[in-house]
């Protein structure tokens, strides 16, 4: 009982205190106005904003159009009444000193060193080194020939003396067409204190028939497809100032037809040729090779996922008869390795090895008198790094080994190692000077003899 009064005298006091609570005023209790109505979003609004963005997108993709076809309105006439899409003349002069006489090759007299040409060729005719070995160019001409008879273009016959030379006077011409074809040559002069010579190094028409595939066709003197070494052969493009010794047999320029595909990290080359890619200044007659079937080389390379550009590696391979040959019997071979790495750890490094042989042909009388016999191999190996943008050093070390033997006319035992150090500095993006110094070593059965080079080159180029 005393709980039930309890609870009616707490809701008494409850009702009490809610009478005595004040009243807010007219005005403000309940508000005149209501709180504004909630409105939905209008549902066609985002479809309205996209149709906008469509109409501004269309309208970016008509003007972009329009710029495209005024460009190309505008190359059209360019073209027109520009005849050269590109041209590109350079200078490159230079001095070199080579210790001896000059040459890298010295007579085996009396057969002291090579017995088993005795009564098959003369000693005087009988040389020992490697007539290429005094290279001071990027042609890769010799400082001096000597007697040799491996190197029918002997131009400097510098005899020992510091000279200086106007290496070559170049000009690299070309244009590109609609349907992609273009055209592409390069024209040196070479002033000789013999004659002076002018050379078309290069002259092709390039073709590429289709935008869906980097697929390459090229006709003319081409370039090599072997190796590596070739694509930086010419004076403005070397680091260096001189090829490698192998350089010789991969680099050489010929007549004929070549095709080149890269797919991602594949590429493949291949050209049908009329002859090898031996360099002119090897060659006993650098005129057109009348073979009865083409000559075939090809290369096959893969870049792996190695440092910020990749690993380079290839092989490559030729197969033909004899340059001036018709005889199915001389034949030769080539094949090659390569590889290539580039900017690790601010370093690049090229090396490759090839062997190759040339049967010849041996009458009766004496070995290889109706077509010359050859086998070779060689490699190299070099590193430059670019520690500012003005200033590469590099290094190379090279070797060969050849026989070459022409019946009764003439016997090479070439056995040499090199080493190679530099300095190439880019004065302006027009201007690059280089300075190098070999150290030449006879191996085997060589004596040695003084035949190291000093050689600098400063290339001064319109482009």
């Amino acid at each position: 009982m005393v709980k039930r009064i309890a609870i009616v005298a707490g809701l008494v006091a409850a009702r009490v205190a809610h009478a005595d609570a004040p009243v807010p005023p007219e005005a403000d209790w309940p508000p005149d106005t209501a709180p504004p109505p909630v409105v939905a979003d209008d549902p066609a609004e985002p479809s309205k904003l996209q149709q906008e963005l469509i109409d501004r997108l269309d309208k970016q993709d008509a003007e972009i159009a329009a710029l495209r076809s005024k460009t190309r309105s505008l190359e059209d006439q360019l073209n027109k009444y520009t005849p050269l899409s590109f041209l590109n003349a350079y200078i490159d002069v230079g001095y070199f000193s080579v210790a001896g006489n000059g040459s890298g090759i010295r007579s085996d007299i009396g057969h002291a060193h090579f017995p088993y040409y005795r009564g098959k060729v003369a000693g005087e005719w009988v040389f020992m080194g490697d007539p290429l070995a005094t290279a001071i160019n990027s042609l890769g001409e010799p400082a001096d020939g000597s007697l040799s008879r491996e190197d029918p273009n002997d131009q400097l016959r510098s005899g020992g003396k510091p000279t200086a030379i106007v290496n070559s006077v170049g000009l690299a011409i070309g244009r590109s067409f609609d349907n992609g074809i273009a055209l592409k040559s390069l024209v040196e002069l070479l002033p000789r204190p013999q004659h002076d010579v002018l050379d078309i190094e290069l002259a092709e028409v390039e073709y590429r028939p289709t935008d869906e595939h980097d697929l390459l066709i090229s006709a003319g003197k081409i370039d090599s497809v072997l190796g590596i070494e070739y694509r930086a052969q010419d004076a403005p493009n070397r680091i260096g100032v001189t090829p490698s010794l192998l350089c010789r047999y991969t680099c050489g320029r010929t007549v004929g037809v070549s095709a080149r595909l890269n797919q991602g990290p594949l590429g493949i080359s291949v050209a049908l040729t009329d002859g090898d890619s031996f360099q002119d200044n090897i060659e006993q007659d650098p005129a057109l090779n009348s073979t009865a079937r083409p000559f075939v080389s090809g290369h096959v390379q893969y870049i792996l996922p190695v440092g910020r550009h990749g690993l380079e590696l290839g092989v490559s391979g030729a197969y033909g008869r004899q340059d001036a040959q018709t005889s199915p019997k001389a034949h030769q071979w080539h094949a090659g390795f390569d590889a290539r790495l580039r900017d690790f750890h601010g370093f690049d490094i090229t090396a490759e090895y090839i062997e190759g042989r040339q049967h010849g042909l041996t009458s009766s009388t004496e070995p290889c008198d109706e077509a010359a016999c050859l086998s070779y191999k060689a490699a190299y190996v070099m590193v430059f790094r670019r520690m500012e943008s003005w200033l590469v050093p590099y290094a190379r070390v090279d070797w060969r080994s050849a026989e070459h033997v022409s019946g009764g006319d003439f016997a090479y035992e070439s056995h040499v190692g090199r080493a190679t150090l530099g300095v190439h500095f880019e004065m302006t993006h027009r201007i690059q000077a280089k300075v190098e110094y070999t150290f030449v070593r006879e191996l085997g059965d060589t004596p040695e003899f003084p035949d190291d080079v000093f050689t600098t080159s400063v290339v001064v180029s319109t482009q």
